[in-house]
């Protein structure tokens, strides 16, 4: 039985270790997810995960009560991720798929898919993922809340701190800029 996110923000804010673990294992994998999307890295992301449950349970006392908990979860995620990658003075991420996972090649070859065809996907991802990863900081996240995740424009602005018409904006020239590098790549037809 999952817990109500009501009586998980009660446990918390009275810093209760039960209501702390519960926290985790709901959230964990969202968290991870996310965070991945802005890394790429599984170390990154397991320090960020870290950095964004000591944020949330030392911020769990400011929550308001009767608030949907997951924009509020969001929120903490997407700004600790931005400020790892404006942390990053410049150094390139990695934006590998899991082209380099161990396992990738095996399942691929034996799966009864096409192998052209399962390749020129993956091709097509990277060249999506490198191409987001390229955007412009707000813009990006934007993209990313929206395609990723499939966040509403109103849930974009409230985790973005925008006005919706800023978040359309930032949608649109990010999707602009994505369909010419795609057009470039010659995945994109005209």
């Amino acid at each position: 039985m999952e817990i109500s996110d009501e009586r998980l923000i009660r446990l918390c804010k009275a810093n209760n270790r039960e209501g702390h673990e519960l926290f985790y294992k709901k959230y964990e994998k969202y968290i991870y997810r996310l965070c991945y999307y802005y890394t790429h890295s599984k170390e990154d992301t397991l320090d960020l995960m870290q950095e964004v449950y000591l944020k949330i349970f030392r911020a769990f006392h400011s929550f308001q009560e009767g608030k949907p908990l997951l924009p509020w979860i969001k929120r903490i995620t997407v700004n600790t991720c931005l400020n790892f990658i404006r942390s990053q003075d410049g150094k390139k991420l990695s934006l590998n798929t899991s082209f380099g996972q161990e396992g990738f090649l095996e399942d691929t070859i034996a799966a009864s898919t096409d192998v052209a065809e399962e390749v020129s996907t993956l091709d097509t991802k990277n060249i999506l993922v490198r191409a987001i990863g390229q955007l412009p900081g707000d813009m990006k996240t934007a993209v990313i809340l929206r395609h990723v995740e499939n966040m509403s424009y109103n849930e974009i602005g409230e985790v973005m701190d925008l006005p919706i018409g800023t978040v359309k904006t930032y949608l649109f020239r990010g999707r602009k800029i994505l369909m010419e590098t795609l057009k470039k790549e010659g995945i994109w037809e005209v």
